[in-house]
């Protein structure tokens, strides 16, 4: 069965790689954009997925004049004890109206290469403003457990030439897990680590309540080597609910500096 389930998330990513190749292969007038950097802790949506430790990561992007887009986010990762990478290659399409928003859609593939039974695929629509952006996330199996809808606001506001105050606020809402659900009761809690943590299944009562909150604030200076920022990130969440992965009742907060040169 695991061999199944990784034979099939291998098919998933070759497909979601060729047809990126295929969009960068299209003769219309296209601009690439890229970016490397450092951030002292890689949190999604909120959690730590470098168990808090620094985190290398890149990226590539192509968008056309038509409006397509596609591109490729890895980094470094330390998921359920094991060091590896995320690899998130997505494509879609934004197109700006005439009063100045532009609506985009879109599609990912998370791809964890220590544990492919989390890769999961990720559907979106959107809509920027000048000064902030609103999206809509499903994805029908996240991270290999329950479906998830994610609905996310970000922003930023100069403040002088070279800094900005950033800002986001995410509220995700997972289904019904079938899963039984990852906790531990005293004496063994805290678990010594981020492994133990998974490695058990230690039956304790439920919540109904299956939505979790998390947000971001801080600030970015531009320099000649990179994008610098510092930021506070928070999340809140019933500890007694059954959440999908990456849910970690001990992690709910932490500064995260990161150095991002892009161009």
């Amino acid at each position: 069965m695991v061999r199944d389930a990784r034979e099939r998330n291998g098919r998933r990513l070759r497909c979601v790689l060729a047809a990126l190749t295929a969009c960068c292969a299209w003769p219309v007038h296209a601009q690439v954009s890229g970016s490397v950097g450092v951030v002292s802790d890689y949190r999604y949506r909120g959690y730590s997925l470098s168990d808090g430790n620094p985190a290398v990561q890149a990226s590539i992007a192509h968008d056309w004049s038509r409006g397509a887009y596609a591109g490729v986010f890895a980094t470094s990762t330390d998921y359920a004890g094991d060091t590896g990478a995320q690899l998130i290659p997505y494509a879609g399409y934004a197109r700006r109206d005439k009063q100045g928003r532009s609506w985009d859609f879109g599609v990912r593939y998370s791809h964890f290469t220590t544990d492919s039974e989390a890769s999961y695929f990720e559907a979106h629509v959107g809509v920027a403003f000048r000064r902030a952006a609103f999206r809509v996330h499903y994805a029908p199996d996240y991270f290999g457990q329950v479906s998830n809808w994610y609905l996310e606001a970000d922003g930023s506001l100069p403040i002088g030439e070279r800094m900005r105050w950033l800002w986001h606020a995410g509220v995700a809402r997972s289904g019904e897990s079938t899963e039984r659900t990852y906790s531990y009761s005293p004496p063994t809690y805290p678990p010594p680590n981020y492994a133990a943590r998974y490695a058990a299944y230690v039956p304790v009562e439920t919540s109904d309540d299956r939505t979790r909150l998390d947000l971001r604030t801080g600030v970015a200076l531009t320099t000649r080597l990179c994008d610098v920022q510092l930021t506070w990130q928070h999340v809140d969440g019933d500890d007694r609910t059954a959440y999908a992965a990456p849910y970690d009742s001990r992690d709910r907060a932490g500064w995260v500096l990161g150095c991002v040169h892009r161009w």
